[in-house]
């Protein structure tokens, strides 16, 4: 990673920072939890174990659209060793969960079955083989439905409506600003085309997995590999009918999520096995049942219309966006509202009209995927970017840079382009590295860069979005962080102990985390949307000086008292711990925490910090996010003519993050989002027939390994946001959002053919397919 670029007018407030708060921003600290994953000590919900514990197995549909006529399970509770059968006739609470206000995914199915491998009943059992025998013998009885493969099957006049929504209507979302058709009719230049993007798998390491052990009184403890303990909570007490102090969630160490792991029907099923049974109760999919039973991105069409004056304006965007929901409406909503107000790009554009619509098929749900449904948007936005320039006779940075939003530009929503967002500078620096490189490696006949530029909101769209964060003394001297929203592997925690420690102006080691306990941790939401180092990160920062403020305060008292006080006492730290320093005089904080407990005090504090923003009206106007992080990424590649493969050759990525926290786990975001781009560019594709997923292991989804990633280089402008900590933006989506763009733009420089649907595998090479 090169840590480089400009400097804003926010360097004079940063170099406070810097004097005030002993700093460890902008340095690479080690992960906190490297030593437990390198040495195998750390333990995921697959590797938990309990006393007692059954083995739980879902029995899925082998049907995509179906009647239920019948459920037979006596011969399956007649299999050595099964303890339960459930069916939805056996749920206490409500059969239906979801992570949007929209609950309509039943936990086990009732009447229909709506995707091939709905589950409809669960067993439990005291061996994992003993489970899978008695899935097999539960009987069902189905009577086939016309299966609507694809949204125009299912779009078309006389299809079945799933869900009674006419044409199948899902949700439908549109921004709509100033007067497109007028300003189309205007333009000098009009370039329209159609994009279409595949139906892509999370690919996870880690497969679902949950334990669910009863406690005393009738209660529940849940190990879940999930983004969200507090969300997991609240649906596992809506399906058990049990109130919320009598549920605990917990999240181990998790395995990825990418955003997966959020439509968790598999923690409500092990709980009812759990309450039924009155024992300990594991599941863990298998490769191929998280295949089909997870949510997957949402495939889309996308038909747009670039209207431009003939010195290269864009004065009008104009797109229809139709997705595929899938069986069930999942994520559709929050994601097609993302896809419409990012879907004019990075770009000033004052008349805009973008509708999206998701449709209702028989295929798996879609849902939260990284980029949440602007990757899609960018692949549309960004060659249309470069047919502009063609049709303009300019080059490709050229028309970004005269049309890149820059601070106070007004966006699709109404909204002005925050102080601190720097895409232009990205591009400028972009252009630049490119020339060198260009200078240095000349292009074969083989070989083009194509470049692509995003833009992404952190956090929930327009809605309460809050980071809470509790801090307290403990009675070693030391302070214990308390976050709610759990790591799933991308080095939240550990970026959290280094805002504390540098707020309080201490070393790492004196801070103890939990997070990701419902019992122990505020809900601080989900690990997603790319909110942690820009919201939750802050929420923190607020609580942490707050802390240190009542800290200052309990230690000047304790000093008077003691009559050591001079006029000013600060936080430091020696030999043998944290401590106040006032002159000569020590107060070490294990001894402010035992002067507290005999006094029957505690030191604790509670923060929160909730973006400010405003929510969207029917045309998606108000101010949707607090920030936004912007990013240009180059890709180069070689076309083998012959076989039709398309080799990524080097990836180099320009970020407006504000202010680096950490940069190796800033690094380390960049090359996973980029990897997780070539392969969404270049190889990966759910493929259905009938609505049955039949590439179900990675034998046959295709992936990208270590041989198909080529070198990733990274620059950072760095500049500061006003409302992240010490100024900081996040990158966990943005990292992924351009490259499959990019790569489709490089690819069609170096063919001089259109290459507008995803993936570019060899037969689109090779056929035009």
């Amino acid at each position: 990673m090169k840590n480089e670029g400009l400097i804003n007018s926010g360097e004079t407030f940063m170099e406070k920072e810097r004097n005030e708060e002993k700093s460890l921003i902008g340095r690479s600290m080690l992960k906190v939890d490297a030593a437990e994953k390198v040495t195998g000590e750390a333990l995921y919900a697959g590797d938990l174990r309990a006393e007692g514990m059954l083995y739980g197995k879902a029995v899925r549909s082998p049907q995509a659209h179906a009647e239920v006529t019948g459920i037979e399970i006596r011969q399956a509770l007649s299999c050595p060793g099964v303890a339960a059968v459930l069916t939805a006739a056996d749920i206490p609470g409500e059969n239906k969960i979801g992570m949007t206000g929209i609950k309509d995914t039943p936990v086990l199915a009732e009447g229909k079955v709506f995707f091939h491998g709905q589950a409809v009943a669960v067993v439990a059992a005291e061996t994992k083989e003993a489970a899978e025998a008695a899935a097999e013998a539960v009987k069902i009885s189905y009577v086939p439905l016309p299966v609507l493969n694809d949204v125009k099957t299912a779009m078309a006049g006389g299809a079945a409506l799933l869900h009674g929504k006419p044409g199948n209507v899902s949700c439908r979302k549109l921004v709509a600003s100033g007067d497109v058709e007028a300003a189309l009719a205007s333009a000098d230049i009009i370039v329209s085309r159609t994009y279409e993007t595949q139906m892509v798998e999370h690919s996870y390491i880690e497969p679902e997995a949950v334990l669910a052990e009863p406690l005393a009184g009738g209660g529940l403890k849940v190990w879940s590999s999930t983004k969200s303990v507090h969300m997991d909570q609240e649906e596992i007490c809506r399906v058990t009918g049990l109130p919320r102090e009598r549920v605990h969630v917990v999240a181990p160490y998790i395995g990825g999520s990418f955003g997966g792991k959020s439509d968790l029907a598999i923690n409500c099923m092990a709980a009812l096995l759990c309450l039924k049974t009155g024992r300990p109760v594991k599941m863990t999919y298998s490769r191929e049942e998280s295949m089909e039973a997870s949510t997957k991105r949402h495939p889309m069409i996308l038909r747009y219309t670039h209207g431009a004056t003939k010195d290269g304006r864009i004065i009008a965007v104009k797109a229809e966006i139709t997705a595929d929901s899938g069986a069930f409406a999942g994520y559709s909503a929050p994601v097609l509202t993302r896809s419409v107000l990012h879907g004019a790009g990075p770009y000033r554009v004052p008349n805009v009209w973008i509708e999206a619509t998701a449709i209702y098929t028989n295929n798996p749900t879609t849902g939260a995927m990284r980029g949440f449904g602007v990757p899609q948007v960018a692949l549309a936005c960004e060659r249309q970017m470069d047919l502009l320039a063609v049709a303009l006779g300019v080059d490709v940075f050229k028309i970004r840079l005269m049309n890149a939003l820059r601070p106070g530009d007004i966006l699709p929503s109404g909204q002005a382009v925050p102080e601190g967002s720097a895409y232009a500078e990205t591009l400028e620096e972009a252009r630049h590295r490119l020339e060198d490189e260009l200078k240095a490696r000349p292009l074969s006949c083989d070989e083009a860069w194509g470049i692509a530029g995003h833009y992404y909101g952190n956090g929930r769209t327009a809605a309460a979005n809050p980071g809470t964060a509790v801090m307290s003394l403990l009675p070693e001297g030391k302070i214990h962080l308390s976050i709610g929203s759990p790591d799933i592997g991308q080095g939240s925690n550990t970026l959290m102990i280094q805002i504390a420690a540098t707020a309080l102006g201490l070393e790492m080691k004196n801070f103890i985390l939990t997070s990701a306990d419902s019992a122990l941790t505020l809900n601080s939401g989900t690990t997603s949307g790319t909110r942690l180092t820009a919201i939750v990160g802050r929420g923190l920062l607020d609580t942490a000086r707050e802390f240190k403020k009542t800290l200052l305060s309990h230690g000047a008292r304790l000093l008077a008292e003691r009559a050591m006080a001079l006029p000013t006492a600060f936080l430091t730290e020696d030999e043998k711990g944290p401590c106040l320093s006032s002159g000569s005089a020590r107060l070490y904080l294990k001894e402010i925490a035992a002067e507290l407990s005999q006094r029957g005090e505690t030191l604790e504090v509670a923060g929160r910090y909730d973006p400010p923003t405003k929510p969207l009206d029917d045309h998606c106007q108000g101010i949707p996010y607090a920030s936004y992080t912007f990013g240009v990424q180059l890709v180069k590649v070689k076309v083998d003519r012959g076989t039709g493969k398309v080799r990524p050759m080097k990836v180099m990525a320009f970020y407006d993050v504000g202010r680096p926290l950490n940069p190796v786990l800033l690094e380390g975001q960049m090359e996973g989002g980029v990897a997780g781009g070539l392969g969404y560019g270049l190889l990966e594709e759910i493929q259905l027939k009938n609505g049955e997923i039949k590439n179900k292991n990675f034998d046959q989804y295709l992936l990208p390994t270590c041989l198909d990633v080529c070198p990733i280089e990274s620059w950072f402008t760095q500049t500061l946001d006003q409302e992240g900590p010490y100024g900081a933006k996040g990158i966990g989506e943005p990292a992924l959002i351009p490259t499959a763009a990019a790569l489709a733009n490089a690819v069609s420089h170096c063919l001089n053919r259109e290459f507008n649907r995803l993936p570019i595998s060899l037969e689109a090479v090779l056929l035009g397919e």
